[in-house]
């Protein structure tokens, strides 16, 4: 029988921390009849799940763990037209949960869980990625390119310590090994302008990595979407830089350019390394020189906590 509500769990999600939290919480639904649990087993099997779900007719899907997960499912969903798509819950049980964050969503799994069970629905904006051989993506949170994708990338080969701390590890060695700049033309909204950067964020929420406000100014439901870029420097300013970063204090630095935008059309004159909400879409190896974003207003019905809007 199909699932009215389907909740689709990682249980990798936050060093595997995720798969015992469900079992806690699959105590808490024994009486909810309408509930079905699913667990993700590979790299985005969640978009499946929570496409398939959504052709059966579900009302709700429910991402349970971090902002990798909540980027699939929202992937699935997406599939299905605007009148035949299910809302979204999310229970943040990841390292880092940033969009979750963003949302005003509660850090307890337990509050999240009954929150995006019985909450009431707002419409919240995604983004879009498109790029020059047709591939096409959403995104929730933030998308990177230069050195934060960078970053993001060797954070995924540093498995003794946990969140911060891995990404602060990644930027360090980012600095030092990957400091390369790359010159970007861009059309912002049908203005055009001309950059050399090091690294170049696009936000609909305010933080990513668990701890840099790279968009403290962003709003998910303002139907535009922010962007960060820092100018190239040297890597012992890129160093002083992360900091102000943290704190979401950048705009004091005169090398970076902050914005906002509907679409922007993107050519650069390196290949693109490029992460979309953590996941890696364009890696070390990227031949990608061409892309373009554009806001998805209103996109998704979520379960949001009062006045979260």
């Amino acid at each position: 029988m199909p699932a009215d509500i389907l909740i689709v769990c990682n249980p990798l999600a936050n060093r595997q921390k995720a798969a015992r939290i469900a079992t806690r919480c699959q105590q808490m639904l024994q009486n909810r009849a309408e509930v079905v649990w699913q667990f993700s087993a590979y790299h985005r099997h969640a978009i499946q799940l929570a496409q398939q779900a959504a052709a059966q007719g579900a009302r709700k899907v429910i991402a349970m763990g971090g902002d990798g997960t909540v980027h699939e499912v929202v992937n699935g969903l997406m599939q299905s037209p605007v009148g035949q798509r299910p809302a979204l819950g999310i229970v943040p049980v990841g390292s880092g949960n940033d969009f979750a964050r963003a949302l005003g969503i509660p850090a307890d799994p337990r509050e999240a869980l009954h929150l995006a069970l019985d909450g009431s629905l707002s419409p919240v904006d995604i983004a879009c990625i498109q790029d020059d051989q047709g591939r096409r993506e959403f995104w929730t949170n933030s998308l990177g390119i230069g050195f934060d994708a960078v970053v993001n990338i060797r954070s995924r080969r540093i498995p003794w310590v946990r969140g911060f701390l891995i990404y602060f590890l990644s930027a360090l060695q980012t600095i030092l090994f990957n400091h390369t700049p790359f010159t970007i033309r861009a059309r912002q909204d049908g203005r055009t302008w001309e950059q050399r950067l090091l690294m170049l964020v696009l936000c609909n929420g305010r933080r990513e990595g668990g701890a840099f406000w790279v968009a403290p100014d962003a709003s998910p439901n303002d139907g535009q979407l922010n962007l960060m870029g820092v100018q190239k420097i040297s890597r012992l300013k890129m160093l002083y830089t992360i900091p102000f970063v943290m704190r979401g204090q950048q705009s004091r630095l005169p090398y970076v350019c902050q914005g906002t935008f509907r679409r922007l059309d993107i050519t650069s004159d390196q290949p693109l390394s490029i992460h979309t909400d953590g996941e890696i879409y364009a890696g070390l190896d990227s031949t990608l020189r061409e892309i373009r974003v554009e806001v998805v207003p209103a996109a998704i019905q979520v379960t949001l906590p009062p006045g979260s809007n």
